[in-house]
């Protein structure tokens, strides 16, 4: 069918072409249609004022026209008055300048309608673009935060606490998804709604004009998450990761600014961090919060209680590890500044520019002046006090030494996901020959075979067993009979490729299963550690009496937050975590201090270092779990007695658990 190409078609197309432009030429042109009505009438009137005679107009009113006698300007401003207001013709007389008026005012009527359906267009259009997110956001020294899974909310509520001193804080948040849902569901979830200033924004991070958009050359930290849309394939949730360090380092917008910008960025695969360290030219905090979390849920699966500590380690409105710098201790030893601290435990020992730390260093470990103390402590308003008690390293002991030997455990892991390989390899590192991994879920043997075999290697000291089968099945659990294992842990099964609700539910229901074999045999004691991804579910997990859950969700957050916060400590957390050096173990008390004694905090402090540990707080136990089991880290009174009894443990960094 061939297309009409006349001057009608062409004048439409051009026509079209300049209304569809924009507001500026509708408003334009409808302007250039009213003054040209108005002129028409204007000219109307001096022609019919100049044709018509005077005494004819007096003798016949009807063909009066409204100041035709008046010049241009007076008759321009009739018509145009009554362009912008048809009650002004009320009191118009004579026919002729009635049906003047009448048609002018039906004309002013048609542009009146058109100025009003341009602008309710063009602000329903702007509106519709605000909606999509599309406008540049115009801040400085804000949080960006780019990327959108389940940790937003959490990493957003640390970074206000983490800056509460400094009021209220800006966040602007861009992922590749609708606004108004990603608005909708931060005013659900984020708690700390007064203390931060949501800008919410609709983009990819490895666009430049999106970056671009959210001013991340004025921010003053970014971090990048690992989207919930890619979580099914972590190479492409890496490759999205890399490719926004790609972006953000090499913006023409970013030259000689990103570098003095905090970026932390979050990878799935351990393979993928150097290279996303290589994309950030080394600039970037990327850390590996798969592994992290793995570790974490398999020391918190040996250690009870270890949930708790990390937990508050991790999180701001507690004790964290903090960097400060006292002139007054350089060239003193590590053992002999423990107590000279009134609100903080010295834990190590860092340079100052964070390119190396040590954790629980020797007592005679000589501070140099380019280094700062690693201070557990709730700010960084940490008071120096010297010591000028009794008590010293030379006069205070322990009551047994440490143990050097690796224990004998057997581990049973319900569920599977990627976090199984690095707790494979740790707990591989953290036990001795003739230790046991027992896993239990619905995937082959083979393919788990080969896929550890892969990823780990063969194991050195551990027997790996498979069971094969749904784990929330009693009929596979009497089978099994799980009571018979001292350590339990729960993962958040993927074997299933199911949301996280339906994997937290699935959890939960092992861990029902689990508290009722411990019932039906008795067994008094099992170390039961959880996975749990949706904070939502913390409650009802706990309901089955186990008290270490692992919100690994919050958990990363937590870790994204703190690295944010201070880039330095990236580093000495990933070392906490690790089997080899210096971990948080809790210990019988009675390793340090007779039962029904009176003993000082400060007592514990030295005898824990006569031992080669670093004590970190108390756990006067309590079965409550609103007082977190009686668990104080860095207590405040430090040298006032108090009587420890059986069961009670002290928090210490150790190099093993004896």
């Amino acid at each position: 069918m061939a297309i009409e190409r006349g001057f009608k078609a062409v004048l439409r197309y051009r026509s079209d072409e300049f209304l569809s432009s924009g507001a500026g030429k509708q408003l334009l042109f409808l302007f250039i249609l009213s003054m040209v009505i108005v002129v028409f009438h204007v000219g109307l009137a001096l022609v019919l004022g100049a044709v018509l005679p005077d005494t004819l107009v007096q003798s016949h009113p009807s063909l009066s026209l409204e100041g035709t006698g008046a010049g241009f300007l007076d008759k321009f401003w009739f018509y145009f008055t009554r362009i912008l207001d048809a009650g002004t013709m009320g009191g118009d007389e004579g026919h002729l300048l009635q049906i003047v008026s009448t048609t002018d005012t039906i004309l002013g009527v048609i542009v009146a309608g058109l100025l009003i359906s341009a602008l309710a267009g063009n602000f329903q259009e702007r509106l519709d673009e605000i909606k999509r997110g599309g406008a540049p956001v115009m801040e400085h020294g804000h949080f960006l935060v780019l990327g959108w899974s389940e940790k937003i909310y959490s990493v957003i509520d640390q970074l206000s606490e983490a800056n509460v001193e400094k009021g209220k804080i800006i966040v602007v948040v861009m992922a590749d998804r609708e606004k108004i849902e990603m608005e909708e569901k931060l005013r659900d979830k984020v708690v700390h709604q007064d203390r931060v200033k949501l800008v919410v924004r609709a983009g990819s991070s490895v666009s430049l004009n999106d970056l671009a958009k959210v001013s991340f050359d004025h921010a003053q930290a970014i971090v990048v998450l690992c989207d919930e849309a890619d979580v099914s394939d972590p190479d492409r949730a890496d490759a999205r990761i890399i490719k926004t360090l790609m972006a953000l380092y090499n913006h023409p917008d970013g030259k000689g600014k990103v570098d003095k910008i905090k970026v932390t960025a979050e990878v799935m695969l351990a393979a993928n961090q150097e290279i996303a360290e290589i994309a950030s030219d080394g600039k970037a905090q990327v850390t590996k919060t798969n592994e992290i979390i793995s570790k974490i849920i398999l020391q918190t699966s040996r250690i009870s209680g270890l949930s708790i500590v990390y937990d508050e380690l991790l999180r701001f409105e507690g004790n964290e590890i903090h960097y400060a710098a006292f002139p007054q201790i350089v060239g003193k030893r590590f053992g002999d500044v423990l107590l000279d601290f009134s609100n903080g435990n010295p834990v190590g020992i860092g340079k100052a520019d964070g390119s190396s730390h040590m954790l629980n260093p020797p007592s005679d470990y000589v501070i140099q002046a380019d280094e700062e103390l690693l201070i557990l402590a709730e700010d960084d308003h940490i008071e120096y006090r010297p010591y000028q008690g009794p008590l010293s390293l030379q006069n205070v002991r322990a009551i047994s030494d440490a143990a050097a030997s690796k224990p004998v455990e057997h581990l049973l892991v319900l569920g599977w996901n990627e976090k199984i390989f690095p707790i494979m390899s740790e707990f591989d590192d953290y036990v001795g020959k003739g230790s046991t991994l027992t896993l239990v879920n619905s995937l082959p043997a083979e393919q788990r075979h080969k896929e550890l075999t892969e990823k780990c290697g063969p194991p050195k000291n551990v027997e790996v067993r498979h069971l094969v089968g749904e784990f929330t099945s009693r009929a596979l659990m009497e089978r099994l009979q799980p009571q018979n294992y001292p350590t339990v842990m729960v993962l958040g099964d993927a074997t299933r490729d199911a949301s996280a609700e339906d994997a937290d539910t699935r959890a939960i229901i092992a861990l029902l299963l689990l508290r009722d074999f411990r019932r039906r045999a008795g067994v008094a004691r099992q170390e039961v550690c959880s996975e749990i991804l949706n904070p939502k579910n913390r409650e009802l997990a706990a309901t089955t009496q186990i008290h270490d859950i692992v919100i690994s969700n919050e958990m990363v957050s937590m870790f994204l937050a703190q690295i944010t916060h201070e880039p330095r400590v990236r580093a000495v957390l990933e070392d906490l975590f690790r089997s080899e050096g210096s971990e948080i173990y809790l210990k019988d008390i009675t390793h340090y201090a007779h039962v029904g004694q009176p003993i000082t905090f400060e007592h514990l402090v030295l005898a824990a270092k006569s031992r080669g540990e670093v004590a970190m707080g108390v756990q006067a136990f309590v079965d409550d779990p609103e007082k977190r089991y009686g668990l104080v880290l860095n207590p405040k009174d430090r040298s006032t007695p108090f009587i420890p009894k059986s069961g009670d443990r002290l928090v210490v960094m150790a190099e093993d658990d004896g």
